[in-house]
């Protein structure tokens, strides 16, 4: 099954009958979250030198990253790097973790090799020296993406491995987003080209249960989870699109912290390229629902997730990407 940050046409014609502009067009404002007290909540842990805050939250709002080919040329395009832009969250959270704790973006140490120093061709931001972590390493504009073509940084060399917008064919056209085996096959081989393969487990998992997410926040493994859109408010397609997000924290009694590629509820000043600071953050918390409206395909949700003109969004977490740390 095709997993889902892309549509058919068919679909598509509908949805825009429900609503007038493209889903993940712009910021969106969502539904105000909860506030997150530290008590009882499990995050994942800072690292000084390159994750002062915990998990990144790059920005997917960057340097044309959307999928512009097809029925999404009518509406601008859509913004579709969520699947590698989370991917970049995580391997730079565990690349941080095993950096020199006395270090900083711009020194030039690059000791370990999760995230590799792409030579942004700007300017070395911060600087001085050019290294994995400067904020330019995570994109710099002065390489504008083009169906994978030309020089890529960090976040577009995952797209690259991941396949999405299916920039690896190019003469398939009109997709948009990171299929869900893309984005293991890519998480996979990115870490096997860093001569990790041994020291890494990705796992997928269908209808992942909250307790599992609970659980596996606790032993500091990253968390991708693949939310549908759900219009409560649809006559046909209830469900449609996806959209990835990564898991900065979790509250064993129902509430979630997220990174979210596209919103920044929480912390909505700063630009997207601000974010490619790794400690510019905005963890988006939300309260959980147990009862799924589509049970066969989630066992929870997030009720008010996205807004939409005149619509609330539900998300439903229907997909989980799982990377930890094996040694």
């Amino acid at each position: 099954m095709m997993k889902k940050n892309t549509v058919s046409i068919v679909l598509m014609l509908v949805v825009f009958t429900l609503v007038s502009t493209s889903l993940v067009s712009s910021a969106g404002n969502g539904s105000p979250p909860l506030t997150s007290g530290q008590e009882d909540w499990i995050y994942l842990p800072s690292y000084p030198n390159y994750s002062p805050m915990g998990l990144p939250d790059f920005d997917q709002r960057q340097d044309n990253w959307k999928a512009r080919q097809g029925i999404w040329r009518f509406v601008g395009g859509l913004w579709s790097f969520c699947g590698p832009t989370c991917l970049a969250d995580v391997f730079w959270w565990f690349d941080a973790r095993h950096e020199d704790p006395e270090g900083y973006p711009g020194d030039g140490n690059d000791s370990y090799p999760l995230v590799r120093d792409f030579h942004a061709p700007g300017t070395p931001t911060p600087g001085p020296c050019s290294d994995d972590h400067n904020f330019n390493n995570v994109n710099d504009a002065l390489t504008p993406w083009w169906n994978g073509r030309g020089e890529k940084e960090l976040v577009e060399q995952l797209a690259w491995y991941c396949n999405t917008n299916f920039c690896r064919y190019f003469f398939i056209r009109g997709f948009a987003g990171t299929y869900s085996q893309f984005l293991e096959k890519g998480a996979v081989q990115w870490i096997t080209d860093a001569g990790l393969a041994d020291h890494y487990a990705v796992e997928s998992y269908e209808n992942p249960s909250f307790s599992m997410i609970v659980d596996r926040l606790q032993q500091q493994d990253a968390v991708i989870i693949n939310l549908l859109f759900y219009n409560p408010s649809a006559v046909v397609f209830k469900t449609f699109l996806g959209h990835y997000v990564a898991v900065a924290g979790i509250h064993p009694d129902g509430s979630i912290a997220l990174c979210d590629p596209v919103q920044n509820i929480m912390n909505p000043g700063p630009s997207p390229a601000a974010h490619n600071d790794a400690s510019v953050v905005s963890y988006d918390v939300y309260p959980v629902n147990f009862s799924s409206p589509v049970p066969q395909v989630a066992s929870w949700w997030i009720e008010q997730y996205y807004t939409l003109g005149p619509l609330c969004l539900g998300g439903v977490a229907h997909y989980a990407l799982i990377i930890s740390e094996t040694s």
